[in-house]
């Protein structure tokens, strides 16, 4: 465990950063935000893979867990729709991850149950843990379902890099700060290091190189096509030609629609 190498994670707050930048400072890796609960997927992913992609990162996706509201199977479910849409499950991309920070009852069944649906529905067995060091130690249960394929994420603020509070042999990263300042990214950014090398954590293989994709927009709650056209500046009637859409009225919250251009 003496690699330290640096990475960041990022979510819809850090918009769409300048990742040539970001790269250029020396970071190797990013997690972003894929989903969250059921039903949510992050309005940013799209633009930041491809961009942290083209940029040279090594990516991979996370899913925020709500296990206070929705079963672990359907969560799994959710998540590895999107991992396969962006070609983010197969060996060559960052290991998913799963983000608990929800209180709940039974935490450690949850997980157990999630990490066995999404490793069902997505054929790869590395998957990573992301939670703090107390969470980690007290609320998790992990010798319930860490198992050789586990990897633990840690956040640990205020400690050196690489050195967090709960550290066993499963722990592959270290979040140490929420607050960095990275360039190319406007605000506070949190930054990890991870403590194995990254082919153990991209199943031993080179990055995957993006596949050509059409533009697309992930539709949110309050959207309308006449909005979303507005805002991608594209008359709504040609996206619901390009989708099949026959009743304007019929989009729902996570369709992802191609964009003509």
């Amino acid at each position: 465990m003496a690699a330290r190498i640096p990475g960041i994670d990022v979510s819809r707050h850090q918009g769409e950063p300048d990742w040539a930048a970001v790269r250029g400072a020396g970071y190797a890796f990013v997690y972003i935000k894929s989903t969250e609960g059921v039903g949510y997927v992050s309005p940013t992913l799209d633009a930041q893979l491809n961009g942290a992609r083209a940029a040279g990162l090594v990516t991979g996706l996370y899913h925020f867990a709500r296990p206070d509201t929705n079963t672990p199977e359907a969560e799994a479910a959710d998540f590895a729709a999107q991992l396969a849409r962006t070609n983010s499950a197969a060996a060559g991309n960052l290991a998913p991850c799963l983000d608990m920070e929800t209180e709940a009852g039974d935490l450690a069944g949850w997980i157990r149950a999630f990490v066995a649906a999404l490793r069902g529905r997505t054929g790869r067995n590395e998957v990573v843990v992301y939670a703090s060091s107390t969470w980690l130690s007290e609320k998790l249960g992990t010798d319930s379902w860490v198992d050789p394929g586990v990897f633990l994420w840690v956040a640990h603020y205020g400690r050196p890099p690489g050195e967090p509070g709960y550290l066993t042999d499963r722990v592959a990263i270290h979040q140490h700060a929420s607050d960095g300042q990275v360039p190319g990214i406007g605000g506070n950014t949190d930054l990890n290091v991870t403590l194995v090398d990254l082919p153990v954590l991209t199943g031993g293989t080179a990055p995957a190189p993006p596949p050509p994709a059409p533009e697309t927009y992930v539709v949110q709650p309050g959207d309308t096509l006449s909005g979303i056209g507005a805002k991608v500046g594209v008359p709504w009637q040609s996206i619901a030609q390009a989708n099949g859409i026959n009743d304007p009225n019929l989009i729902y919250v996570g369709q992802v629609l191609r964009i003509p251009r």
